[in-house]
């Protein structure tokens, strides 16, 4: 099994990291591990961004920029903004001080020009591989059932009208504020089916727009001879946000699906299934066939994927994070045991190598050596 490392340097308020201290962390993962790509981002800091880059060309891996997209990197001026369809105000997310999760509308050109146009000012006198595309969604349950209908813009919903969606029908459905709105009939190829014509067809018009836009972005990217990872939600509710993984995987050159099972923050298992409601797990437990907040249940997601045709690689939630993440040694060993017997060939130490502690990392060793004896 190989490796990709995902380095936290930041956000757009503010670097998180020192060059030399990431530096040494990058350094222990490189001696201990078998790693293939370093994602790292996305403190708007082009100095430091140079320094980690530098550092990495003494190693033979990919180096990929961590890049947000529909969130956080734009200003008020430079997109469009997203659209509540309802009124109800947008909960506050439990999540780590330096992350925001303001949303701007995800069906315009806009903001995959500014998407572009922030990867070249951060990435100026690096030599970069690829980019890794954060935040290609619509905002998820925990914000509110209302983030479940998507951006409410004029050309959102001619967006959705084209695609046969009675909007003003949404409108009076939307008044009645339940998640149970959103209670999947049917699954197939991580694709939820409802009921309800009108939110099937909403639901297929979000995981359309949100595949057309990353397969633009990406072209770009492409065209400047720079490969492109995509970081989604774990299968079982990456639906909800609009992530088709298995249309996304033929677009870009590999995805991560976010299996966090230790995780209470945005993308974690515990976190996104709390908030579509219980009735709404139970459903999706019983078309899974199991717990589908398990460590189980995420691998076997992760079998699943395998018939995608794309590279998937899984990402773990392997550091520590007070009150938001739980994970440690015996977790993480356990996990990617469990990943490598499903057949998963790479995983992404998730979510910042600055938060796992080296104990973590040598028992990642551990279960490479046994994956040596083994074979």
């Amino acid at each position: 099994m190989r490796y990709i490392l995902q380095l936290s340097t930041g956000s757009f308020s503010g670097p998180a990291c020192r060059a030399q201290d990431a530096e040494r962390m990058l350094e222990y993962c490189m001696e201990a591990l078998d790693v293939e790509k370093v994602i790292f981002g996305w403190a708007a800091d082009n100095e430091l961004n140079r320094e980690i880059s530098g550092m990495l060309d003494r190693y033979p891996v990919e180096k990929y920029l961590w890049l947000p997209v529909f969130a956080e990197i734009h200003s008020g001026e430079a997109v469009r903004q997203g659209v509540e369809l309802t009124e109800e105000k947008q909960k506050t997310l439990h999540t780590c001080k330096e992350d925001a999760f303001d949303f701007v509308c995800q069906s315009s050109r806009e903001s995959l020009d500014g998407a572009v146009e922030v990867f070249e000012k951060l990435t100026e006198g690096c030599r970069m591989d690829g980019v890794f595309l954060d935040r290609i969604r619509y905002a998820s349950g925990a914000g509110g059932v209302g983030a479940l209908y998507g951006c409410w813009c004029p050309a959102c919903q001619a967006l959705y009208e084209e695609s046969g969606v009675d909007t003003e029908r949404i409108k009076y459905l939307a008044k009645r504020a339940s998640m149970t709105q959103f209670m999947p009939g049917k699954l197939g190829q991580g694709i939820y089916r409802y009921e309800d014509e009108d939110i099937d067809r909403l639901m297929e018009a979000k995981r359309k727009n949100i595949t057309d836009q990353v397969g633009r972005l990406g072209k770009r990217f492409h065209e400047r001879g720079l490969k492109v990872g995509a970081d989604t939600f774990a299968p079982v509710i990456s639906d909800f946000v609009g992530q088709d993984i298995f249309a996304l995987a033929r677009v870009v050159d590999f995805v991560k699906p976010m299996v966090y099972v230790r995780t209470d923050a945005p993308a974690g298992l515990p976190f996104e299934l709390r908030a579509l409601g219980g009735e709404v797990k139970e459903r999706l437990d019983e078309l899974w066939g199991g717990d589908t907040g398990s460590m189980e249940l995420a691998v076997e997601q992760i079998r699943e994927l395998k018939g995608a045709g794309g590279v998937i690689a899984p990402g773990i939630d392997a550091n520590y994070v007070e009150d938001i993440c739980s994970a440690d040694a015996a977790y993480v060993k356990e996990y990617l045991s469990r990943l490598a017997a499903a057949g998963a060939e790479s995983v992404v130490l998730s979510w910042d190598i600055m938060r796992i502690s080296r104990e973590t990392i040598d028992a990642v060793r551990a279960v490479n050596l046994a994956e040596l004896l083994a074979g």
